[in-house]
């Protein structure tokens, strides 16, 4: 039976505030402090670098919309299955823009692609396009919901009504 212990202690849930002004080197200290009984190292090292980036992505978001609300990143245990939610309130972002559909299977996206080449060009090199790619190829189940202004979660981006982000990964212990 899979279990989550933080600072020492166990949990069958964990959540993190991160602020968008929060050191880089203490999110990484913090998801180091996460231990995941179940999971073998490796797996475990690909989780946390897809958090990282997805983490990068909402405080580079926070910055951008200078929003002060918190970025929260929960851990829980579900019977043999691992659920990790990302709720931010950097202002959504319209899949339809990412350098490759988001629902095609990931094996079959070429990340050398002319389409992912302009994305980077077109961003300075400042985005890359990888956050959610290389989440959706290390969980087996991935789901991207968008909040509005009260809060309440959609399916879809709306420009104009979406205030933020919520992405549910899945993991079988």
């Amino acid at each position: 039976m899979g279990y989550l212990k933080h600072k020492g202690k166990k949990y069958t849930s964990v959540v993190l505030k991160i602020s968008k002004n929060t050191d880089f080197s203490r999110i990484l200290d913090e998801l180091h402090q996460i231990f995941l009984a179940g999971i073998n190292e490796k797996k475990i090292e690909n989780i946390r670098y897809s958090l990282l980036e997805l983490v990068n992505n909402s405080i580079r978001a926070h910055k951008e919309q200078k929003e002060n609300r918190d970025i929260l990143l929960r851990f829980k245990l579900a019977g043999q299955e691992l659920i990790i939610t990302l709720r931010d309130w950097g202002g959504g972002f319209d899949k339809s823009r990412l350098p490759y559909d988001l629902d095609q299977d990931v094996q079959k996206i070429d990340i050398n692609d002319q389409n992912f080449l302009e994305y980077r060009e077109v961003h300075g090199y400042q985005r890359f396009g990888m956050g959610l790619l290389i989440t959706k190829k290390t969980f087996d189940r991935f789901k991207l919901s968008f909040t509005d202004h009260q809060g309440n979660i959609r399916d879809n981006y709306e420009e104009g009504q979406t205030a933020g982000t919520v992405i549910e990964l899945r993991s079988t212990l």
